[in-house]
Parts: C-alpha cells; sequence; structure tokens
C-alpha cells in the first residue's frame, strides 16, 4: 500500500516579532518530533525554501495584518488552508501595536518617526476581521506545550476546545497565593487559563493577553477591582494586550440583552 501523505502545514509571519515561533522552537526536539507528523511547507524561521502556493491542511498565521502586502498573504493562506489557525495574542486580539487604536495614531506615530509625511499608519485590527479563524493559541507569547497538546487535533482535522477555565486555577494548582487576596490587581478570574499562570508565579498581576473567558464575569472583577486600581488604571492595563476591545464588546453584548 502507498504510504499515507503527510498533512501540508504552513505557519506564516505577518507584521509581529516572531516571538510566539520562537517558543515553539524553545520546545527543541518536543517541536521537531510533532512537525514528522506533518509536512512543513512554510516556516520562515527553519527553512528558506520559496512556498509553492499549493493547497494546506493547516494554516497559522502569527502577528496582525498591517500593510497591504500583509492582507494578501493572509487572504492567500485562508483560501488555501483547510483550517486556519492564528498564533498569539497580536494575531487574535490586535496584540501591543494596538494601543495606538485606542490613542492619537498621528501622535503615536510621532513617536517612532520624525518625518510622518507619506507613512501608512492603518487602525490595526485582528485578524477574524479579514478572515474565518477556526482556532486561536492564544498568549503573549503562546505557551508551547498548549501548542503540543492541540496541534494533533488539528492535523486530525478536528478544531480543539480550550477548557474555560480562569488562570486562577493554575496559580492554585501551582501553590500560588492569591495577588488579590494581598490588595494587589490581577485580572485572572476573568482571563482564559492555559499559560500556566506564568505572571502571577512571578507576583506580577495576569493582564489578560490570552483574552476573555467565554463566561468571565466582567461586572464582579470590576467590584474586586475597585479598591486596588483606578478606572484609568484598569483601562490603561486593558490596552497594553487588546483586551479593551473584548471588554467593551461583552458589555455592549450584555446590555443590549438586557434591553
Amino acid at each position: 500500500m502507498p504510504e499515507k501523505q503527510k498533512p501540508k502545514i504552513a505557519i506564516v509571519s505577518l507584521t509581529s516579532c516572531e516571538g510566539c515561533q520562537f517558543a515553539l522552537l524553545d520546545l527543541g526536539e518536543k517541536f521537531l518530533n510533532l512537525m514528522n507528523q506533518a509536512e512543513m511547507v512554510d516556516l520562515r524561521l527553519l527553512e528558506d525554501e520559496e512556498d509553492k502556493g499549493e493547497m494546506l491542511d493547516i494554516g497559522i498565521v502569527e502577528g496582525n495584518p498591517v500593510t497591504d502586502d500583509n492582507v494578501k498573504t493572509l487572504l492567500n493562506l485562508r483560501k488555501r488552508s483547510k483550517l486556519l489557525a492564528v498564533l498569539g495574542n497580536c494575531a487574535a486580539m490586535g496584540g501591543i501595536p494596538e494601543i495606538k487604536n485606542y490613542h492619537n495614531r498621528e501622535t503615536a506615530l510621532k513617536h517612532v518617526y520624525k518625518y510622518i509625511q507619506g507613512i501608512n499608519n492603518p487602525e490595526i485590527r485582528e485578524v477574524d476581521n479579514f478572515v474565518k479563524v477556526d482556532f486561536t493559541f492564544p498568549g503573549c507569547p503562546i505557551t508551547g506545550e498548549e501548542f503540543l497538546k492541540y496541534f494533533p487535533e488539528l492535523i486530525a482535522g478536528k478544531v480543539p476546545q480550550i477548557p474555560d477555565q480562569p488562570v486562577c486555577v493554575e496559580c492554585r494548582k501551582k501553590g500560588n497565593r492569591c495577588l488579590l487576596l494581598d490588595k494587589k490587581p490581577c485580572f485572572g478570574p476573568m482571563i482564559l487559563g492555559g499559560c500556566d499562570a506564568v505572571c502571577p508565579t512571578s507576583r506580577m498581576m495576569c493582564q489578560g493577553c490570552r483574552g476573555l473567558r467565554p463566561k468571565g464575569n466582567l461586572d464582579a472583577m470590576r467590584h474586586t477591582l475597585k479598591d486596588m486600581m483606578t478606572d484609568e488604571e484598569f483601562e490603561n492595563t486593558a490596552e497594553i494586550y487588546g483586551l479593551k476591545d473584548d471588554i467593551e464588546f461583552k458589555s455592549k453584548i450584555k446590555n443590549q440583552n438586557a434591553k
């Protein structure tokens, strides 16, 4: 019998720091062994061969579709891929680049460039504003072990489901003392877990890079934090990883349902 053909996959970079791809490479042999189950058509950090544009079983994209070329690359990848997954916070939620959306974009541009004439300065939008996304590997950067857990399901043509559990669950497993008990702000109760609670374990507040839990209680979170941070501090923190948009959208839906 002929050997079964391996699934074809491509990991494509848009505008990004590529930190999520480095999180994969940090897995070392675990990542390479996993990739033996598939045919890697494109991964810029590992090979220099040109992508021939063939059809893919899985397309994976990291970063923001900022430039016109980014958008063309993304649309083409979606067209070629049976399943499309996004890798990390920038692609899923806008990430650090989206901070400029919450402020005067021209002023932000002047902080970076001496002369701004002729420089394109578009609004930052997440990947799912342009194409259908089948699955998200959340985080900034992603958690490598989580990729190892869910990627085999994608190879099998299935869309994984990340459990609706808060970061707090992982804090408890690690024996961490809750920051909130010490009157230190933390978004953990309303944020989707799966990161091994890396920030609270370092006694740093969870800032929500993995996004809101489907059943996260925003009102309870704000009430809990009201004596620990001002509304302005809450908003500023929610801007860091693009969480602010999700909070506003969820609040809007709740208000509409209440009418």
